[in-house]
């Protein structure tokens, strides 16, 4: 079925439609709009046979695409993070982000080693290691955009749960692409030594973290400027397009963490110069641009969503059942990953409960199972043949969509929780 200009039109409007309303359902129900984006997508897949459409056009849309919704979701994770809040709840957020990052790593490699074991994947066992470090590093991170409102209704969580939760979802994103880049650095590069790929990660970490904080230094006061400008925003924008492309092509990979030093420094301007014994007047991003700039990673986010729906196949089973699979070892490792990061922290069973159905995986999961599934089973990567070309993104769209679905029932179980414990503490009173 051939696709029209006016069909696109009309899918295109219905996406930013299907965006509001999931948007609209989950403030007020606490459901995320990426179960709903992601069947949709899947809708649209199967009406238009998206499969059908040159493989060549849908990896140039991809990569455009995905490296656009990466600068979106990195920079706005640091104009929205608090540094304040970032350092007070340092020591458990990292604790949490890394020994979850870590055994989501493991059991996914484990996982994927035993199903090449017992013969369901047709795939030699040593690049089975790789192919299953790569699928962890993948589905490692939860979503800032669902965790973040979620725990901030939740009003029995205890406060410093909630800065915990936020630095795990707003650190884990940028963790899991520039973990996932090293990776791929390492496949696609000849006689590259895991020396060569830990190096590669460190370099990134330093180089990208350095330029943004620079360039986002130097930017403040002309972003105080020009703020009274029409579409001012558009400028900084543009900024953060460039920094990316710069840092991304002098040194491959340390694009993304650009964006988010970037953003964190503008986001925290006040702060940030404090911290530096500046004596002048502080300034940092006005609300007004952050609305903008909420927009624009609402409209990337609400299309990458369908666009990974539309993309998956469902041709193998056993894709399936791999991420099904996946998706009860992650909520299980969770909860000890949970146990470690709360030990002697004196946080309530509640809020630990609460913290394990947290999960949500999110649109990182989903640009780089979309941007570099292909390329690191293909014949640069690791050459695992044709019929292994769905492997990243039919196993993702199980695991984002399975966690939506599992924080969607666990929250709304806690929230009935929580009324039914105030309505007995109400009738107590009386």
């Amino acid at each position: 079925m051939a696709i029209t200009v006016i069909d696109t039109i009309i899918v295109f409007g219905a996406i930013l439609i299907l965006g509001f309303i999931g948007n609209y359902i989950f403030n007020k129900t606490q459901i995320p709009s990426i179960i709903w984006l992601l069947l949709f997508g899947v809708f649209i897949g199967l009406i238009f046979n998206v499969q059908r459409i040159d493989e060549n056009l849908l990896s140039q849309v991809s990569g455009l695409f995905g490296a656009i919704a990466i600068i979106i979701i990195l920079f706005d994770g640091g104009i929205n993070t608090d540094l304040h809040q970032l350092f007070r709840g340092a020591p458990r957020g990292l604790l949490l982000t890394i020994t979850g990052f870590c055994l989501s790593i493991i059991v996914t490699m484990v996982i994927v080693i035993g199903i090449t074991f017992s013969g369901y994947l047709d795939i030699p066992l040593d690049k089975s290691v790789i192919l299953g470090l790569i699928l962890g590093a993948i589905v490692a991170g939860t979503s800032s955009p669902i965790v973040i409102p979620l725990a901030s209704r939740l009003r029995n969580l205890q406060d410093k749960t909630k800065i915990v939760l936020s630095i795990e979802s707003i650190l884990t994103d940028p963790l899991c692409i520039v973990v996932v880049l090293a990776a791929v650095f390492m496949i696609t590069t000849p006689n590259a030594s895991i020396g060569d790929g830990v190096r590669n990660l460190v370099s990134t970490f330093a180089v990208g973290g350095v330029v943004g904080a620079i360039i986002g230094l130097a930017w403040l006061p002309i972003m105080h400027k020009i703020r009274k400008e029409q579409f001012s925003y558009i400028l900084t924008l543009a900024v953060v397009f460039l920094i990316y492309s710069i840092t991304e092509s002098w040194w491959g990979g340390a694009g993304a963490l650009s964006c988010l030093s970037f953003g964190l420094v503008l986001g925290n301007g006040k702060k940030v110069l404090k911290m530096l014994n500046y004596q002048g007047k502080g300034f940092e991003m006005d609300e007004e641009t952050k609305h903008f700039h909420s927009l624009t990673s609402f409209v990337i986010r609400t299309f990458f969503f369908v666009y990974l729906g539309m993309l998956v196949s469902f041709q193998k089973i056993e894709f399936i059942l791999i991420g099904i699979i996946v998706l009860i070892a992650l909520l299980g490792f969770r909860y000890i990953a949970i146990l470690i990061s709360t030990y002697n922290g004196d946080f309530e069973k509640d809020d630990i409960q609460t913290m394990a159905v947290l999960m949500p995986r999110g649109l990182a999961a989903a640009i780089l199972a979309i941007n570099f599934g292909p390329l690191i089973v293909g014949e640069k990567g690791l050459n695992l043949g044709v019929s292994m070309n769905s492997f990243f993104k039919d196993v993702a769209f199980v695991i984002i969509l399975g966690t939506a679905i599992i924080t969607t029932i666990g929250v709304s179980v806690i929230c009935h929780y929580e009324m039914k414990k105030l309505k007995q503490a109400e009738s107590g009173e009386n």
